[in-house]
Formats: C-alpha cells, sequence, structure tokens
C-alpha cells in the first residue's frame, strides 16, 4: 500500500462546476470527474500561465507531482471534449489557502466589541456591513 497523498494548496475554488455539451440532459450524457487540485492545477498552468516549477510551489507540490496532476486534468478534459461527455468539478484532496493578512480588511461592531475580516477585492466595505454576532449596523473598519 502506498502512502496516503499530501493534501494539494488550492488558492481558489472554481467559479463553475459543471460543464456539458449544449442541448443535451445531464442526464443523459456520461460524466467525467475532475478534482478541485486538477481544476486549481489548470488554473495556474494555462490561466496565469505560469511554468512548472512555480506552479507547483503554489500548490505545494513537488514538480514531478504537478505534471501528473495536470496531465491527468488534460487527459479527462481532452476525453471529455472529444467524446461529448459532461465534466463535474468535484472532490480530491486538497484545503484551500488561507490569505495574507494584507488581503484582508478588518472590521469592528462597536456595539459588542466583535472584530473579523473580510478579503479585499468582494465589493463589501465594513461601514456596509452588520455585526455577524449582534446584528448592530455600527460597524467601522478596524485600523488598530
Amino acid at each position: 500500500m502506498g502512502r496516503p497523498h499530501k493534501e494539494r494548496r488550492v488558492e481558489q475554488l472554481p467559479p463553475t462546476t459543471h460543464y456539458k455539451p449544449v442541448g443535451i440532459p445531464l442526464r443523459d450524457i456520461e460524466e467525467v470527474i475532475l478534482t478541485i487540485e486538477e481544476m486549481e492545477a489548470i488554473r495556474l498552468a494555462d490561466i496565469e500561465q505560469l511554468d512548472q516549477a512555480s506552479a507547483a510551489d503554489r500548490m505545494e507540490v513537488s514538480r514531478p507531482t504537478f505534471h501528473r496532476i495536470v496531465n491527468s486534468a488534460h487527459q479527462k478534459i481532452a476525453a471529455a471534449l472529444w467524446q461529448g461527455h459532461a465534466l463535474r468539478v468535484d472532490g480530491g484532496n486538497f484545503r484551500i489557502a488561507h490569505r495574507f493578512q494584507a488581503d484582508l480588511r478588518h472590521c469592528i461592531c462597536h456595539t459588542c466589541g466583535h472584530k473579523w475580516s473580510l478579503p479585499h477585492g468582494t465589493g463589501q466595505r465594513c461601514h456596509d456591513l452588520s455585526c455577524p454576532q449582534c446584528q448592530a449596523s455600527t460597524v467601522s473598519r478596524d485600523d488598530s
């Protein structure tokens, strides 16, 4: 028996989890399952166009492991497209990467003192939110 797979680092979940040929109900076609880490490898290699060493570093795996993951993903995608199957992105052995502290906006409730963080780029601003703890609207950015 081989050793267990190490969790792969994934920076973001894919925005869509199903792809299928137009005009054919999903119940009538075979599905090919692409794991979350395979989708992340595709994003890093093909969307961000990183070399395999850089992409492997981002996923915290070895370069040969990254090569196997991205090759598996490419084969599954090509087979699904060529054979008219649906693609479903699901499962795998991964963990979502934590954002760096600099990427977070910190909020504080002036009613109950609760503090929490929001990622930048969501369009949410602290003073537009209600406190998740007490629902008060006395919220502002915490720059302390």
